[in-house]
C-alpha cells in the first residue's frame, strides 16, 4: 500500500467514524449524506470516499467539515483537534440566547444574588462541561445559579459523566501530592451519600463556609458515621470533620493535568 492509499484509508476512517457518531448507519450513508449535506455530486462518488477508493477535493472536504462540525485540517489530514473549543464570545452568545428564550421557565431562588438568571448547567454545550469557581460549587444545586463569569473554562466531558458534571481547579496543597495546584478535577454531582465508599474523594460544602472544599472520605461504622480529612500528611490543619456538618456537592471522578 502506497502513501496515497494510506491517505485514502485514513480519511475514510475519520469520515466513517464521524458519521457513526452523528447517527448514520453503514447502509445508505452515502445517499443520506448527499441529501442532507446537499452535495452536487452523485452518491456513488460519496460512496467511494467512504470505501477509501478516492479522496474528495478541497472544496468538498471543506463542505464536509462544515456540515459535520469538525475542523478542516483534522478531516483532511488528521492534524490538530477534531473540534474547536468555542471561544468566550461564542459562549456568551449561547448563554444570552438561553437567558433570552428562557425556554425551561426556571424560577430564581430567593437566595440567588439579585439579577441572577438560572440556566441548565451545560448551557447547551454538547460534549463540554464548565470549569467553575469553588464559590459557585458551594452553591451548586439541581440548577446552578450562574452568571457568564462563573464558567472559568470549558473542558471535554468524559462519556461516563453526566451532563451536570463540572470541573474545579485545585487550589492549595491540602490534597498534595496526588492533586497539585492548577490541576483540574472532574466532579460528578449525581451521587447520593449512601453510594459513597471508604476512601472516596469528594467535594463538599460545610456549614458556614463560603465555598466548597475537597477532602477524602473516611467511613466509620456505617453511612451515618463518615468523616473528612486532607490527603497531605504534612498539611497543618489535620482536623477530621464529621460528614454530617457538610453537604455533598459531588464525587471526584478523575483529573486533567495541563502543562501549558
Amino acid at each position: 500500500m502506497n502513501s496515497s492509499d494510506d491517505a485514502k484509508v485514513a480519511f475514510a476512517k475519520r469520515l466513517n467514524d464521524t458519521l457513526t457518531e452523528k447517527g448514520y448507519t453503514q447502509r445508505g450513508s452515502a445517499q443520506r449524506l448527499k441529501r442532507e449535506a446537499k452535495f452536487g455530486i452523485s452518491d456513488r462518488a460519496i460512496n467511494k470516499w467512504l470505501k477509501a477508493e478516492t479522496l474528495p477535493d478541497h472544496h468538498n472536504i471543506e463542505a464536509l467539515a462544515k456540515f459535520l462540525g469538525v475542523n478542516f485540517n483534522w478531516l483532511a489530514a488528521g492534524q490538530g483537534e477534531k473540534t474547536t473549543k468555542p471561544s468566550r464570545d461564542d459562549l456568551i452568545q449561547k448563554i444570552k440566547a438561553i437567558e433570552k428564550s428562557d425556554k425551561d421557565g426556571i424560577a430564581p431562588n430567593s437566595s440567588d444574588p439579585e439579577g441572577t438568571q438560572r440556566v441548565p448547567v451545560d448551557y447547551g454545550m454538547v460534549g463540554y462541561i464548565p470549569v467553575i469557581s469553588w464559590v459557585a460549587a458551594g452553591s451548586f444545586s439541581d440548577v446552578m445559579p450562574v452568571t457568564v463569569d462563573d464558567a472559568i473554562d470549558w473542558i471535554p466531558r468524559p462519556q461516563n459523566l453526566s451532563k451536570r458534571a463540572f470541573g474545579l481547579i485545585i487550589q492549595g496543597r491540602s490534597m498534595w501530592p496526588e492533586f497539585k495546584p492548577d490541576e483540574i478535577i472532574y466532579v460528578e454531582p449525581e451521587i447520593s451519600p449512601w453510594d459513597l465508599k471508604d476512601g472516596d474523594l469528594v467535594v463538599i460544602h460545610c456549614t458556614d463556609d463560603k465555598q466548597a472544599t475537597f477532602k477524602q472520605l473516611i467511613m466509620g461504622n456505617g453511612p451515618e458515621d463518615m468523616y473528612l480529612k486532607p490527603l497531605n500528611p504534612d498539611w497543618p490543619d489535620q482536623k477530621i470533620v464529621p460528614m454530617g456538618e457538610c453537604m455533598l456537592v459531588g464525587i471526584v471522578d478523575s483529573k486533567v493535568t495541563r502543562y501549558r
